[in-house]
């Protein structure tokens, strides 16, 4: 199973995504993480280099999920606040036979800029999401989490969900730790 973590910047999409994977547990999969490991000197990242980074993302969690069945991927890779982003995910994870749940992190806008300010990252070009203002909403289905929530009330609901989501479809694959 993929749990794919987007929202806009800075509305707690990593901490959750990372909150996620201990209580489960799975396998985080972090494109910033990623791109500070491999490019340490690189602030900003070009689209080239960012559509490189999660492309690599994807292939771990291929990798993962063909050679550890059962596993649980956290995938922290992109906002999805483009259609074909969600749409190549989907496709993603139909290709590999496995269930996806996407979970979108909103919060008010001021408590973005806060967070966002709290990071030294004021006025940076992704803070709209994409960083060049062409978003769409996420489509259903997907599990919206408000991030202003305390972060483990935020893992109980997607948790909840995903656990709803999947008994729904006739598996239960996961239990809430």
């Amino acid at each position: 199973m993929i749990v794919a973590v987007g929202g806009r910047s800075f509305t707690g999409k990593s901490t959750l995504a990372r909150a996620l994977a201990e209580a489960i547990p799975g396998v985080l999969l972090d494109k910033a993480a990623l791109r500070k490991l491999l490019f340490p000197n690189l602030a900003i990242a070009s689209r080239e280099v960012s559509d490189c980074l999660y492309e690599w993302l994807l292939k771990a969690a291929s990798w993962n999920l063909d050679t550890s069945p059962g596993t649980v991927i956290v995938l922290d890779g992109r906002p999805l606040t483009r259609n074909r982003d969600v749409l190549s995910l989907r496709r993603f994870a139909s290709s590999l036979g496995h269930a996806l749940h996407i979970v979108e992190c909103v919060c008010p806008e001021g408590v973005a800029l806060e967070r966002a300010e709290s990071m030294g990252a004021v006025g940076a070009p992704e803070m709209s999401g994409t960083g060049d203002g062409a978003e769409d909403p996420i489509p259903e289905p997907k599990i919206v989490v408000d991030t202003c929530q305390p972060v483990q009330r935020c893992v109980s609901t997607v948790l909840e969900r995903v656990i709803y989501q999947q008994e729904a479809g006739g598996v239960r694959a996961m239990h809430p730790s």
